[in-house]
Order: C-alpha cells, then sequence, then structure tokens
C-alpha cells in the first residue's frame, strides 16, 4: 500500500461550513484539488455561489454552495436537508463558521458568549 493511499480525498465528500472565504475557502481549496467533492456553506449566497464555481472551475472538480447559518438548530437541520438531499454520505465535516461581537472582554455579556460558541 501507498502513503497516496492512506491518505488520499479522491471521491471524499466534504462540507465545510464557513468555507466561503478565509480559511474556509483555503481548506475547499486543498480538499477539490485533490479529488474531492466538496460543499461550501454560508450565509452570503453571492459569495457563496461564486466561491464555489470560481474553486469548481479552478480545479476542473466538484464543488456546490449550500445556503444556511448553523448558529441555530433550524438552521443545522435545514442545511443537513439540503446536503441529504444531494449527498448519500458525508465523509468529511469541517466547521469552520464563526462569528465575533465587538466588545471589550470585560463588557462581554453571557449572549455574546453564547453567539460565539453557539455558532
Amino acid at each position: 500500500m501507498q502513503i497516496s493511499d492512506l491518505f488520499s480525498v479522491t471521491g471524499k465528500v466534504v462540507l465545510i461550513t464557513g468555507g466561503t472565504r478565509g480559511i474556509g475557502a483555503m481548506i475547499a481549496e486543498g480538499f477539490i484539488a485533490n479529488g474531492a467533492r466538496v460543499y461550501l456553506c454560508s450565509r452570503d449566497a453571492e459569495t457563496g455561489r461564486a466561491t464555489a464555481m470560481s474553486l469548481a472551475q479552478k480545479y476542473h472538480g466538484t464543488c456546490q454552495y449550500l445556503q444556511g447559518s448553523v448558529s441555530d438548530l433550524a438552521g443545522i437541520r435545514n442545511l443537513a436537508e439540503q446536503f441529504r438531499s444531494l449527498e448519500s454520505r458525508l465523509d468529511v465535516l469541517i466547521n469552520n463558521a464563526g462569528v465575533s461581537v465587538s466588545s471589550e472582554i470585560d463588557d462581554f455579556s453571557e449572549s455574546d458568549w453564547d453567539k460565539v460558541i453557539d455558532t
């Protein structure tokens, strides 16, 4: 067995939340460049569709966008339903979505913490 066989992502199905920019997009790029089918999730549909199309074209691979938010249970369920309608399995889940709150640490409220941690 070759080392490339052990660590290949060819044909793997990958879902990346927060995958349309920054670190998430870079992670997606690595998976697509190495043969995985990638789904990107974010709240911003325009950026999401553009990123998915750009990465698919650049690497002649499969990259699709799913609009949604993982900040609450309804959004998570919606994302799961969208994904299930397209794929029968998930090999890799990257929970990269995140939010920030612009306030000093001493002024961070419990609801601020909940927002950051829940996402």
